[in-house]
């Protein structure tokens, strides 16, 4: 049998470590630099944003629970948010992303372990008689055959492929946290939609009784003109607005058709599903507030924050991997097998092969190409910085333009309810004048088209504070993350 010489770790890293030395003495000449090169940007402490008296002055609630649409207590609104998650090509598409980043986290682990393989070649050719090989074979054509198992590790001394491993890492963790601020985005917009079909249909409402109620003024100025009260100019007065009412009826009835529409596509489906959506009964008892500890919590919670804080995570990792391609490094190799001209001795022991040994590489001289890389992978991480500062300023922006839209929206409710109040008590006296005879039809609808008024504000004032509940909810995150999640991330 063939003998190889025994290469234990002791003897690899007795030679590794002469190359090394020799490799350090010959980088002193011309080592490449990186100096110069450092981030500029600092992350922004949340806790250093000044919050502002709205949300300083907010009353306390909970964090969102994950399914805090339910709170409309609307069973067609849970559907058709179920049917979006699970169907929309939007999702679907960020999901894909996750598996593409996480396919991508596993190519960067393989890198920093052992690379096995095992190649055959057999190769029929003519042999110069002019070289070292040996008769009959030498001008004559035949066989040469070869099999040997390999192996190649990256010592990775310094640590480069771990750095980008975990850069890759975090970047798959974000890619999560996308996902999940995905959702969220879809699930705000389907429910925001849904809280506009819901206006609309109350606005149709008072659209049709508005309509109704000109018919009756023009069936009055009909009859007084057929009595001699009236004339037809006063006919054609009353009727000019008439068309106006039915357009506008027909125009709620066609919002109301794109916002089915708009629904079903956010769901991921066809017009046609959009035809099966009825009427919402949507109907909220929530108040405007926030949880202890906002600024905190929500550097915790949000999932857009917290991606863009794994992309600072990451873009750092890759500037640690872009520093430690100036060190030297070692990789070590070794194969055995078999190689012989012809077949019949192919896999005797006078055929064997084998051999171990490292390889350094030296970044003595390289035209710029490192620096570049780590110019370029510093100015990364400058923009992914600025991008969770911006992002951390925006998320604390969303909640307060939420509570103010919502403590305004309450206090000119309260005021709307006081005018409505008005209206409908000068309508009643209308009709109690009508029917004492003091006072003409006229007058009773016209108190009557200042009610309607009063109604459609108060409908639009309702779907606002409807639309900023479902505002604040995405604000605060959504419930996205839970708390148990939300704890295991420290704050930067």
């Amino acid at each position: 049998m063939f003998k190889f010489h025994k290469f234990n770790k002791s003897t690899f890293i007795h030679i590794a470590s002469h190359i090394l030395v020799a490799g350090l003495m010959f980088s002193l000449v011309g080592c490449v630099s990186m100096s110069g090169i450092n981030p500029k940007a600092k992350t922004t402490q949340a806790m250093s944003l000044k919050s502002g008296q709205a949300i300083t002055s907010a009353s306390h609630i909970e964090w969102p629970k994950v399914d805090w649409w339910k709170a409309y207590q609307d069973s067609q609104l849970n559907t058709l948010i179920d049917n979006a998650v699970n169907d929309s090509p939007t999702v679907h598409m960020a999901q894909s992303r996750v598996n593409l980043m996480q396919a991508y986290a596993d190519s960067m682990h393989a890198e920093t372990l052992p690379n096995i393989g095992a190649d055959a070649s057999a190769v029929r050719q003519r042999f110069t008689e002019l070289q070292f090989i040996p008769p009959p074979s030498a001008g004559n054509w035949d066989w040469d055959n070869k099999m040997t198992a390999s192996i190649a590790y990256d010592l990775d001394l310094w640590g480069r492929q771990e750095s980008l491993w975990n850069a890759s890492v975090d970047e798959t963790n974000a890619s999560k946290l996308e996902l999940q601020q995905v959702k969220l985005e879809l699930v705000n917009a389907v429910t925001r939609s849904y809280i506009q079909l819901a206006m609309e249909y109350h606005l149709r409402d008072l659209a049709e009784e508005y309509l109704t109620e000109i018919k009756q003024r023009v069936a009055i100025t009909q009859r007084s003109m057929k009595a001699g009260l009236g004339t037809e100019m006063e006919v054609i007065e009353a009727e000019t607005p008439l068309p106006l009412a039915r357009v506008r009826v027909e125009a709620i009835d066609e919002r109301i058709k794109l916002l089915c529409n708009q629904l079903a596509a956010l769901s991921g489906q066809g017009p046609g599903a959009g035809e099966s959506i009825t009427r919402p009964s949507m109907t909220l008892e929530a108040s405007a507030g926030l949880p202890d500890t906002l600024q905190a919590n929500l550097v915790g919670r949000r999932p857009d924050v917290l991606a863009h804080r794994l992309h600072v995570e990451a873009a750092q990792e890759n500037i640690e991997g872009a520093k430690k391609a100036f060190y030297p490094n070692i990789n070590l190799m070794g194969f055995i097998g078999f190689q012989a001209l012809g077949f019949g001795q192919l896999l005797s022991s006078a055929a064997g092969i084998a051999g171990a040994g490292p390889a350094i590489s030296l970044p003595i001289f390289d035209g710029g190409r490192r620096r570049g890389n780590l110019s370029a992978k510093t100015a990364s991480y400058d923009i992914a910085v600025e991008n969770y500062n911006g992002v951390l300023v925006k998320a604390l922006q969303d909640v307060s333009n939420q509570l103010v839209i919502m403590q305004s929206n309450g206090k000119q409710i309260q005021q709307v309810d006081m005018a409505l109040a008005s209206a409908k008590k000068a309508h009643h006296l209308a009709e109690v004048s009508y029917s004492g005879g003091l006072s003409n039809y006229q007058h009773v609808l016209d108190t009557s088209s200042v009610v309607i008024r009063q109604q459609e504000i108060r409908t639009q004032l309702q779907a606002v504070r409807l639309d900023a509940y479902a505002g604040l909810m995405r604000a605060l995150g959504g419930g996205t993350i839970d708390e148990t999640t939300a704890k295991a991330m420290p704050l930067p």
